[in-house]
């Protein structure tokens, strides 16, 4: 996860919180990306409550509590984890409250870990694991099998840009595409984040990028 800001005013939700102003307005916020794994204009798209309504009303409409997830993660989400780290939200530190790591070699696994003490980041880490990995069902293991080809797939991409960086300084195009990739519009932008927090070479070349709110 990453920040995101949302927009304000609030729109007027009247009867339902499913309508295309809704949508509209949560794709811009959200950069037409899952707010939890982070992929970029996913196949299948909900409008999701951050915290479940369960028949509350005010909950159900309020402009706050909505937020944009792939069908995937939602699933997951449902009604269970409720108390997540809210990425609209500066001072829940998504950014920083947990570590992301993936090695970008074929069949590897997302590491997350939790950098901070609370219920929150333990929470949200156990939501990331069993949407990037878990195998509760066969269908989601498979969709969490694709949606980590993804990610290998954007990282691959990101480590050549940096190779390239490298070997063509004075190219101003490659240093264009770093801070795309490490802008919060880009998929998989926290993975991207951490592989510059966790180089010293590359967190002093690039770590004004990183905390930019774009």
């Amino acid at each position: 996860m990453v920040y995101f800001e949302k927009s304000q005013p609030a729109p007027t939700i009247r009867n339902t919180h499913n309508s295309q102003e809704i949508l509209d307005r949560l794709e811009v916020d959200f950069h037409n990306k899952c707010y939890i794994c982070e992929e970029k204009e996913p196949e299948n798209i909900n409008i999701e409550h951050f915290v479940s309504h369960q028949g509350d009303n005010q909950l159900r409409l309020d402009w706050n509590n909505l937020f944009l997830s792939c069908r995937h993660c939602n699933d997951i989400k449902s009604t269970k984890y409720d108390n997540l780290l809210n990425c609209t939200v500066l001072s829940d530190c998504v950014d920083t409250a947990i570590h992301y790591y993936c090695s970008p070699m074929p069949k590897e696994k997302p590491i997350f870990k939790v950098l901070v003490s609370s219920d929150k980041a333990e929470e949200t880490k156990e939501l990331l694991e069993k949407c990037f990995n878990g195998e509760h069902t066969a269908q989601k293991t498979l969709e969490g099998s694709n949606l980590r080809s993804s990610l290998l797939k954007e990282l691959r991409v990101f480590q050549n840009l940096l190779f390239d960086y490298y070997e063509n300084k004075d190219n101003e195009y490659f240093l264009i595409k770093i801070k795309e990739h490490l802008s919060n519009r880009s998929a998989f932008t926290a993975f991207k984040r951490w592989i510059i927090r966790d180089n010293q070479v590359l967190n002093q070349e690039f770590k004004q990028y990183i905390g930019e709110i774009t």
